[in-house]
């Protein structure tokens, strides 16, 4: 029987048949999207609803919460709950079965990998797959940073956002750098990707990531994590290709509007919450030219920007490599792009041998080596397969 969706009781909430058939009702009403992050979020809601009801009236409780815009009220202990009642293989099973209720298409087997996998998967532009953000912090003063490889080029500017603190004021922030803008960088782009938005909610899904690579955003870290993201939204991108035809150059600024505030909960505890609405031009980009990356793989390598740079670049060079064939690369092209801190061609070469070995220990299939001082390169299956149809259930 079809439940009433105004009236929903304790026992809907509780019962797993009962709250699919609601995301059932939900869907088809169009008040609810169809994806597998919203099940999941529909049942952590749920769960949210039934352990914080004081009044004996869960249901209204969860109908609130679900008329609400956006998710950062839940928390990581009703998801943690929700994951146990419903799982990637269920999750995948209530999409399919709600598919078409409201016109919606079947999702994208590229998009749905981690609900079928439990996997976390982010997006990358192809040229920020080739080249790369600075390792560090640029000097100060300095707003500006052009990398080239290959046919590829990319130029990024620092911009500027407001002082909260002081009214009518603009800072100028730094071109993004280190390990973190390339984490966040790709959950953003792969967060707008899977949910076909360009308004990133960047509290409770963000603040989740950035905890299972144990970076609890509290204090001095919320403040750099806070800087980060503000150095990446206010940054202007300028990402050009050239082939035998001519070029072609696509520009844009991340974000369009960021917003950061404070709320306190019942407990009185500061939460969080930054908003992101990324730039139409932005938002174009990633949609036409986007690579996947294993979210997982770059956070066991964070504690080196060099070899999340090579981690992408292998990602994304090794599967469009032809059969059979070797292509080789002299150390000495690779040192301005993966190196340019490093002088000696000898240091880089023993950090470079040393990054391989690193990189093989989070996915042993890159078919590579080093012989004299020449990278031969071999064809390789990509750690995130983008055709997967024949695995979906």
């Amino acid at each position: 029987m079809t439940p009433d969706f105004d009236k929903i009781t304790a026992e809907d909430l509780g019962d797993d048949d009962r709250l699919k058939l609601l995301y059932l009702e939900a869907v088809r009403r169009k008040f609810w999207p169809n994806n597998p992050c919203a099940a999941l979020e529909f049942f952590c809601c749920a769960e949210k609803a039934l352990h914080d009801d004081k009044q004996g009236t869960p249901g209204k409780l969860f109908y609130a919460l679900i008329k609400r815009e956006n998710s950062a009220f839940i928390t990581q202990d009703s998801e943690s709950r929700a994951l146990l009642r419903i799982p990637s293989g269920a999750r995948q099973e209530l999409v399919d079965a709600a598919d078409g209720l409201n016109g919606l298409p079947a999702p994208d087997p590229e998009e749905v990998q981690q609900s079928l996998f439990g996997r976390v998967i982010g997006y990358n532009h192809s040229i920020m797959m080739q080249c790369f953000l600075p390792q560090k912090p640029l000097p100060d003063g300095r707003r500006e940073w052009q990398v080239k490889h290959g046919r590829a080029s990319m130029l990024v500017e620092a911009g500027r956002v407001i002082v909260p603190e002081v009214e009518h004021e603009f800072r100028y922030c730094d071109v993004p750098a280190g390990s973190k803008p390339r984490l966040i960088l790709p959950y953003i782009i792969g967060y707008a990707v899977q949910h076909n938005t360009q308004e990133i909610d960047m509290g409770r899904s963000l603040r989740s990531f950035m905890e299972k690579i144990g970076m609890p955003v509290a204090g001095r870290n919320g403040k750099i994590l806070t800087r980060e993201i503000e150095n990446l939204a206010a940054a202007n991108f300028y990402l050009g290709g050239w082939d035998e035809s001519g070029g072609t150059t696509q520009f844009a600024r991340v974000a369009k509007e960021l917003s950061f505030w404070g709320e306190r909960n019942t407990d009185q505890i500061t939460i969080w919450r930054p908003e992101m609405v990324l730039s139409n031009d932005f938002f174009e980009a990633i949609k036409s030219r986007r690579v996947p990356v294993d979210m997982g793989h770059l956070m066991q390598l964070t504690k080196s920007p060099r070899r999340m740079d090579l981690y992408c670049w292998f990602s994304y060079r090794l599967p469009r490599i032809r059969e059979n064939t070797s292509t080789p690369i002299p150390l000495r092209y690779l040192q301005p792009i993966f190196g340019p801190d490093i002088v000696r061609s000898q240091d880089f070469k023993r950090r470079f041998l040393a990054d391989l070995k690193a990189l093989a220990k989070v996915y042993s299939a890159f078919n590579l080596e080093v012989k004299d001082d020449v990278l031969w390169l071999r064809k390789s299956p990509p750690p995130v397969q983008t055709k997967i149809t024949h695995m979906l259930p």
